[in-house]
Parts: C-alpha cells; structure tokens; sequence
C-alpha cells in the first residue's frame, strides 16, 4: 500500500512539474511576443491561451494530488490517446519541415520565385530580409537564373512586397532585367499563381525562396498549381519566431490535410 501511494506520488509530481513549466513557458513566451512585435499579430495569443489551459490542469492535478483521488479513466484514457497521438503527428510533421526547409536546390533554374513577406514602410521586415538573402546567394551562383519578385502591398506597407524585393536584388547587385515584379498576391497560393503567368510551370525548373519552416507547405502549393518542376531554397528564421512560426505552420498543415485547403496565411 505504501509503495503504491508513493508511486502516485510521484506521478502528480511529474505532471505538475510538466504542467508547470509548460504554462510558465507559455506565458513568457507571449509577452516577449507582446514586446517585440505589434499586438495585433493574433496568433500570438495562442500562447496565452495555452498557458492558461496548462495553468487549469495544473490545478486541477494539484486537487486530486491533495485530495488523494484519482481521476476517472473515462477522463484519462482518451487523454492519453489524444495526447500520444498529437505527440506523434507533431513530431512527424516537424520532421517533414525541417527536413524540406533544409534542401539544397539544384543549380541553373530557369526561375527563381522569392515569396514576400512583411514590408515596415519601405523597408524589408527581418524574416523577408533572410528570403532576399537566400535569394541573393542562389542568384549569384546562377547568373542565367531570372527571378520573380512576388507579393502585394498590404493597408500598413508604404509599397508593395515585391517592389521591396525588387530594390534591395537590385541593391545587391542584381541587374534590373533579370528581375520580374509581381504584385497582386496576399496568399502564397496566389504568388505561386500569378508567378506562373511569368513561366510555364509544366516546363520551366523552378525553385521557391521562402522561410526555411515554409518551404514544405510552399512545395505542396506549388504542385497544386501544376510546378512540374520545383524545388525549396530555404532561408533562415528569425531565431525568437521560430516556436510561433513553427507551431502555425504545423496547424496550417494539418488544416490543409484535413480539409484539403490550399489556402494559408504568410
């Protein structure tokens, strides 16, 4: 009897040094989040929403914990099925990113599309400065590669996405006719769309510049859209994004699984 109440013992212990650490982990996370960027990004408060669902099952372990009680396996045997179960589909699908994001593309494309992404005013926010970057080193060691600026302008950028993109390639040396400007787009689908009225998708060797976490989801857009031939060129994140951009992309691909929706947010 005693070993037994020992063992539960230091199960609740485990669950609420888990529970804890997650919540407050959470809760940190959400107010960098609140300072470093503007409040009304609001996946953001996903965060927030997370620690506060932790913060409740940690009180409620806390309960059963003090009150001796074990809770009612109708509660946790479907629990710990969900929980398994999410746990894997979470790996498997962070795999997939990581492993997409990570792929060299090959040389001599015949494009390259660099897919926008926020602009501050005029100039290019972090994560679409990284895209240029990836952008600039594949175009450099491709000189015969044409590339497609691509991205709209939103309500707070003083010009669009693919003018940003279009200065800084030209900033970086390279030559204006090389770049191609489209600046209809707000959805990756509808980059990779408009882009493929510059190509012919079914012909043309094509690689996509986009955030490292992005580029499987881009891929898969990007065979909707009849690219035969395609690959990623992934660039880096923005370190402190990346629980965020990783977490909103996996719920985009699950999404997607589900319901067979091509659409996204960048």
């Amino acid at each position: 009897m005693e070993k037994k109440t020992k063992k539960i013992g230091k199960v609740y212990k485990f669950w609420l040094l888990l529970l804890g650490i997650l919540s407050g982990s959470c809760l940190l996370y959400f107010l960098l989040c609140m300072l470093a960027v503007k409040p009304e990004h609001t996946f953001y408060y996903v965060w927030l929403g997370l620690a506060l669902f932790s913060g409740c099952l940690l009180f409620l372990v806390y309960w059963y914990a003090v009150q001796g009680k074990h809770p009612p396996k109708w509660v946790v045997i479907p629990m710990e099925i969900l929980v398994g179960a999410g746990f894997f589909l979470l790996i498997l699908i962070e795999a997939m990113l990581v492993q997409a994001g990570k792929a060299v593309p090959p040389e001599r494309a015949d494009y390259l599309i660099v897919l926008g992404s926020r602009v501050n005013g005029t100039r290019p926010s972090l994560t679409l400065q990284y895209r240029i970057k990836a952008a600039l080193e594949y175009l450099k060691k491709n000189p015969a590669t044409i590339v497609i600026a691509s991205g709209g302008q939103g309500v707070d950028e003083d010009i669009s996405e693919a003018q940003c993109i279009y200065n800084e390639l030209k900033d970086g040396g390279i030559e204006p006719e090389r770049i191609i400007m489209e600046s209809r787009s707000t959805t990756t689908r509808e980059n990779l769309l408009y882009s493929g009225e510059f190509l012919n998708p079914e012909q043309d060797r094509v690689v996509i510049t986009t955030t490292d976490f992005h580029v499987f989801r881009a891929l898969r857009i990007a065979k909707r859209c009849n690219y035969k031939q395609v690959w990623g060129n992934g660039s880096k994140s923005v370190w402190w994004l990346v629980p965020t951009n990783y977490t909103r992309e996996f719920l985009a691909v699950v999404r997607e699984l589900l319901f067979n929706r091509d659409r996204n947010v960048k």
